[in-house]
């Protein structure tokens, strides 16, 4: 009982919650797609394009709770090589600039997904604090995830 009290209950409801609302402001827009019939010009049936839109949004889930919440040395690690040239440090500043005009121009799903992985981030920051290795908060946070935004899912569908 001692890894129970281990746990970071108030960032872990909070992750729960913030997810749990991802889901259930995610399955209205799949709603979309599943009512017209088609899925990126594609004529599908119903019950497939379920298991498709639903797919997409647990690998949204699992990107954001993995590859985003990386260590800062493995970014700072495939920047260092990347920024030795001249050429390609004025493209990312190209690039910079490119991605901070469309995160002012699409600002409200820019905030989802800074919400999410602020959560995200608190957590895994927080199971590591408290002991955990970096690979077994890495697990328990994708699991978490996953579970919260399913049953945002789940609870759109039971009270819809």
């Amino acid at each position: 009982m001692a890894w129970f009290r281990k746990i970071p209950w108030p960032s872990l409801i909070l992750l729960i919650l913030v997810y749990g609302v991802f889901g259930w402001l995610y399955t209205p827009w799949f709603e979309l797609f599943l009512e017209g019939g088609e899925l990126f010009g594609w004529i599908i049936e119903k019950n497939i394009a379920f298991v498709l839109v639903y797919g997409l949004g647990c690998l949204w889930v699992l990107l954001i709770s993995t590859v985003f919440t990386a260590p800062v040395t493995l970014m700072t690690f495939s920047m260092s090589k990347w920024l030795k040239s001249e050429v390609r440090a004025f493209l990312s500043v190209i690039f910079g600039a490119l991605a901070f005009a469309l995160v002012i121009r699409w600002f409200a799903f820019f905030t989802r997904l800074f919400v999410l992985l602020a959560a995200a981030m608190l957590v895994k920051l927080d199971l590591q604090a408290a002991g955990y290795s970096r690979w077994l908060s890495a697990l328990i946070l994708a699991l978490v995830c996953l579970t919260a935004f399913s049953i945002g899912v789940l609870a759109f569908y039971a009270w819809k």
